[in-house]
């Protein structure tokens, strides 16, 4: 890290080890705010504004081609209180960039099931809803609808909570399209 020392009203700018010996540049981001760094730090600086100020154009691009020509762009779909159920890699993507820090946290549960589709599901609707869902199929194991019926939950989160518990080991898939709880 650089430090600042004034001396004889004069600024001067102490830099770290790592700095010395190399060709240093500073940018001025504001007033008083300045980026002190190496050429090749300030080269990955410029690229990543450059990568944004381009992400920027092609979104406005693709909205203003979305006016010209009348068609929608595909978008995510948003997601219910619960869960969301995502038909393609395109939706999946879009999807999780837009909740990329609720994934990363761990808000969001999220996999690809062998149908294709993605499914997605708050932690904790999924908490809620496996232990539920635990409930039913421990006892021969039941079907996505035959679990919805008897825990009242919707059947479209029942599969998506049925879809990551098998990915975990949890569940697993019998014949006959029933699931049985693997602990």
């Amino acid at each position: 890290m650089a430090k600042l020392l004034k001396k004889d009203g004069k600024t001067y700018i102490e830099l770290p080890e790592s700095l010395v010996g190399k060709n240093i540049k500073a940018i001025k981001l504001a007033d008083e705010i300045f980026v002190v760094a190496s050429d090749e730090a300030i080269k990955r600086l410029l690229e990543r504004q450059m990568y944004y100020v381009l992400q920027k154009r092609v979104q406005r691009a693709l909205v203003s081609t979305e006016k010209k020509t009348g068609k929608t762009i595909a978008k995510a779909p948003g997601m219910t209180k619960e869960y969301a159920i995502l038909e393609t890699e395109e939706q999946a993507r879009a999807f999780s960039r837009q909740h990329a820090a609720d994934f990363k946290s761990g808000k969001l549960l999220g996999v690809k099931g062998f149908d294709g589709k993605y499914y997605v599901v708050r932690l904790d609707a999924y908490n809620s809803a496996l232990a539920r869902i635990e409930d039913v199929i421990r006892e021969g194991g039941a079907t996505v609808q035959e679990i919805a019926e008897k825990t009242g939950l919707d059947p479209k989160l029942v599969r998506a909570v049925v879809e990551i518990a098998r990915e975990d080991g949890l569940i697993y898939e019998m014949p006959g399209g029933k699931y049985a709880y693997a602990g």
